[in-house]
């Protein structure tokens, strides 16, 4: 692997992973509302998703099909969509009480996590961003593969640490006096974020 692509992309994907976006939202929401099992089968999900990234990047960049900004705009439309209904999802839910705990247990959380980040536009603009501008098009398909691992050991590293920093016993109390609150902030920025979607396609 190249050494100068290799830095570039371990710190463009840290600093992405690490800032606050709907991959942080869903982790930390179910973590909450769910549980920190909930959470790092969240993250799981958002770390599979990201081969579905990977693999459409690089076929993109190598073939440069004329037809690619056209999915592009599709899978942005979808991900703009399903963020907003998340969203929804959140500002209307209620308190939720122990027996809503304990169904929300049964809940596929692979599957929320795994969808978030698949129609997840700033994953989309991410992915196509680095393996356009920081991986070289000449650089060979095993170290785009390895380039994927090493984004995806980024990734689910991080959103694995988020469910326990955010189930400790000396942070849960707290967490759960700002539980609805914090519920309700993450379905505005769902919506904030599908919403800056459309206006910008």
């Amino acid at each position: 692997m190249n050494l100068t692509e290799l830095f570039s992309l371990l710190t463009i994907t840290t600093i992405t992973i690490i800032t606050p976006g709907p991959d942080f939202l869903i982790v930390s929401r179910n973590s909450i509302v769910g549980s920190r099992r909930a959470g790092i089968i969240t993250a799981f999900g958002v770390s599979t998703a990201i081969w579905v990234h990977i693999t459409y990047s690089i076929c993109i960049i190598r073939l440069a099909s004329v037809h690619s900004d056209f999915i592009m705009d599709i899978m942005k439309y979808c991900g703009a969509s399903y963020l907003f209904y998340l969203g929804y999802l959140s500002l209307r839910s209620s308190q939720p009480s122990a027996g809503q705990l304990k169904n929300k247990k049964r809940e596929n959380y692979w599957i929320q996590g795994f969808l978030n980040n698949l129609f997840n536009p700033k994953a989309t603009l991410f992915f196509i961003s680095v393996f356009s501008q920081v991986i070289s098009t000449d650089t060979v398909l095993l170290d785009q593969i390895k380039y994927g691992l090493v984004i995806t050991a980024i990734c689910l590293s991080w959103f694995t640490i988020v469910p326990f920093l955010l189930t400790t016993e000396r942070v849960a109390p707290s967490m759960n006096k700002v539980l609805k609150p914090l519920e309700k902030l993450a379905g505005i920025l769902f919506i904030a974020y599908s919403l800056n979607t459309f206006l910008i396609l």
